[in-house]
């Protein structure tokens, strides 16, 4: 038998597995269980107690000292007590009992009870000799002694433990198997009752939240919502319609059209009712109706719709209403536009096909210019070839100027230019621009003081910088940043061979940044396009960005936009540099100072005319380049590589992984090898998305060879002093 507890021990069970719904003291009465059992033991004198099967004591009822005072006190005897409670209960089936005499003399019978076909605990008795036993005094005297027990108090305890016959421990134990079965009963019906009364509550809760839920959203919906019986009182109705009535709900509720408007109008309302509930589906028509609460006169777009129960019986109407007053009026305001609109859509029609011949003939141009500007550096000056790819390239950059002038007519306006400090102009703007953009986005003005001044109607600038503004603000959707910048750019012909809509010179750069939502590859290819837009419908007519594209090209300026889903998008705007005679002077500046290198370089970059161009602009200053489109190619290309890698020139935001962690990785191969990253964000933006580290080599593209060249100079770590005079090229280079 399991240690005798004390009242505070069963009530602390109790305490701490009454809330576990599995728990056999919450499947059972046990106040009813427990009086029982005291009644039982007061016929019988038997010794009770049921456990579940973590040995947590649920009832407890007469139990004998010899094992509660001894043999459960020592280490020895406890364990033979242990032993045989492990006997009993091991492998034992429903309607069955066990008995079993202890190695420290005495019986103990068990019956399991099962709950729902699973062994939730045991029914123990014992603590007594049969009377045909034949109790060894002498034993018993033993163990006193053996344990250090008192021996007088123990066989005082001896004497006092109980004899039955084997019959009335049959009889008291096919009771027990009988009442186990019972309570295994009761309390299975209890859990299956506990189970359907809290699937109730919990439905009666689901069911008021939904109703809660219904109502509140019946009550936010702005339209007007109502419903009426077959004869048309009102049943029930939103807050909106209140206001038609000029009464709350309470008081609408029970009484007809009739009560609240002219006859005339109730006799017309309850005209549309009949209709939809003979029609027996959705009927719509237009009223006008005068607001009881403002006086407002409204036009409403009705949709009334007849209610049918489970019997396909109609039992009323359902109205909703929708204020179309303000759509109305923009449908007669559209009217009188629709005129301007469709000369507009045709000339922009003209502009996107001037555009998109323009955009092939110059990606032909650029693949001659090209491949004959690289033919010429190959080829010995003053030959027939060279002479011939002479003309092919002046050929092409005739080509390239009526191109040019193609676009300037499908983009014409009139414009009154000026020459304009651009950041005087950009900053007088910033207040402007800032209550556009609202408080939750930080604007961000970074200048190049020294930047070179620009001629442009300012009226067109102030239009660049509204539109690209608001295009940044849209993309963002909470709290961001917008930044602009200025700055001077040269660009060489190295840099226009791989970039065709580009023309070498100075130009001044004005870049617009965001850190909003991006764009992907898609819609980056269609946003000048006249009304292409990804915004809905009240947010946008398409028309910005074209607009943009327009001015830039108007004004002899370029543009470029990059873009990563997630990361944000920069617009690049290049708008020449004004001179005063407005004429390019010939390039008479001394060749300058270039650094040839023998060292092996890993181009990582998915766009592959930058990959080829940057190739390209490295094997001239006589590096050793590996090349690579994505970074598990790189991976590839590293392990693959026989010797040592220099320097990683990598691409911030790529497939896969971004630049910096290719980096981290690779210096698993190379400890010490050197980085350049390269991106077309401006580098403060890269910054401030945390993917570029302070002090990091970063060169911003569009870069040019002369630019790469000192970048990778610098990444190496190389000495000023050691420079050779950037010749002309071996063609085996």
């Amino acid at each position: 038998m399991p240690l005798k507890p004390t009242q505070q021990d069963i009530l602390n069970t109790k305490d701490r597995y009454s809330n576990d719904e599995d728990s056999l003291s919450t499947l059972i009465d046990v106040e009813t269980l427990q009086s029982i059992m005291n009644d039982f033991h007061q016929l019988t004198g038997m010794t009770t107690a049921i456990l579940d099967m973590k040995g947590n004591i649920v009832e407890a009822t007469g139990w004998q000292d010899i094992c509660a005072k001894f043999h459960r006190i020592h280490p020895e005897t406890a364990k033979k007590c242990a032993e045989s409670d492990f006997r009993l209960v091991q492998d034992i089936k429903p309607g069955e009992y066990r008995e079993y005499q202890c190695q420290n003399g005495l019986w103990d019978v068990v019956t399991p009870l099962y709950i729902e076909n699973k062994h939730m605990g045991n029914i123990y008795t014992g603590q007594f000799f049969y009377d045909d036993d034949i109790v060894d005094q002498t034993r018993f005297i033993q163990q006193a002694q053996k344990y250090g027990f008192d021996k007088d108090e123990y066989m005082a305890a001896l004497n006092r433990i109980p004899r039955y016959s084997r019959e009335k421990i049959k009889h008291l134990m096919q009771f027990l198997v009988k009442l186990t079965s019972y309570i295994s009963n009761i309390s299975y019906a209890k859990k299956k009752l506990d189970k359907v009364i809290q699937e109730q509550k919990r439905m009666e809760h689901s069911l008021r939240e939904s109703e809660r839920f219904q109502r509140a959203l019946l009550q936010t919906i702005p339209d007007f919502i109502w419903l009426k019986d077959q004869n048309g009182v009102f049943l029930s109705c939103n807050a909106m319609f209140e206001r038609i009535l000029n009464a709350k709900e309470e008081q609408i509720l029970g009484k007809t059209d009739y009560d609240f408007v002219d006859k005339i109008i109730a006799d017309q309302f309850r005209e549309h009712d009949r209709k939809a509930m003979a029609a027996g589906k959705p009927s719509s028509n237009e009223e006008c109706v005068t607001l009881a609460d403002t006086g407002e006169k409204v036009l409403l777009e009705t949709v009334k719709t007849p209610m049918i129960d489970e019997q396909g019986r109609c039992i009323g109407v359902l109205g909703i209403a929708r204020n179309i007053t303000e759509r109305k009026k923009a449908d007669d305001e559209k009217t009188e536009l629709r005129n301007q609109l469709q000369q507009a859509q045709k000339m922009e029609s003209v502009g996107r096909l001037a555009g998109g011949v323009a955009h092939d003939f110059n990606n032909m141009l650029g693949v001659i210019i090209g491949f004959s500007e690289l033919g010429l550096v190959q080829t010995i000056e003053g030959s027939q070839l060279h002479h011939a790819l002479q003309q092919i390239m002046t050929a092409a950059k005739r080509s390239a100027d009526i191109t040019r002038q193609l676009l300037a007519f499908a983009r014409k306006q009139t414009v009154s230019p000026i020459v304009l400090d651009i950041n005087s102009t950009v900053k007088g703007m910033t207040h402007m621009l800032s209550r556009f953009i609202g408080e939750d986005i930080d604007l961000v003005w970074q200048a190049d003081q020294t930047v070179w001044p620009v001629k442009m109607d300012p009226g067109q600038l102030d239009q660049i910088m509204v539109n690209l503004c608001v295009n940044a603000r849209d993309a963002i959707e909470d709290i961001g940043k917008i930044t602009i910048e200025t700055a001077n750019v040269i660009i060489d012909e190295t840099y226009c061979n791989h970039h065709y809509y580009f023309l070498p010179g100075d130009f001044v750069l004005l870049a617009v940044s965001d850190n909003g939502c991006g764009m992907d590859h898609e819609t980056l290819k269609n946003i000048f396009e006249p009304f292409f837009t990804t915004k809905e419908a009240t947010k946008g007519t398409g028309l910005g960005l074209s607009t943009v594209y327009g001015i830039v090209k108007q004004n002899n300026g370029f543009i470029n936009v990059y873009s990563e889903v997630g990361f944000g998008t920069t617009f690049k705007i290049y708008l020449p540099r004004h001179c005063e005679t407005m004429q390019i002077e010939p390039d008479n500046s001394p060749e300058i100072a270039l650094e040839f290198g023998q060292e092996t370089i890993l181009i990582v970059e998915d766009e592959s005319i930058i990959l080829e161009m940057a190739t390209l602009m490295l094997q001239s200053f006589g590096y050793n380049v590996v090349v690579a489109g994505t970074p598990s190619e790189a991976i590839r290309r590293v392990k693959q590589h026989h010797g040592k890698i220099d320097l990683l020139l990598t691409d911030v935001v790529l497939p896969e992984m971004n630049g910096k962690d290719l980096a981290r990785h690779l210096r698993k191969i190379y400890p010490n090898l050197k980085c350049l990253f390269m991106s077309g964000y401006t580098a403060n933006v890269i910054a401030h998305h945390g993917v570029l580290d302070e002090g990091v080599n970063f060169i911003q593209k569009p870069f040019q060879r002369v630019e790469l060249g000192a970048k990778i100079k610098e990444a190496l770590g190389k000495d000023n002093s050691k420079q050779l005079t950037d010749h002309k090229r071996d063609p085996s280079l």
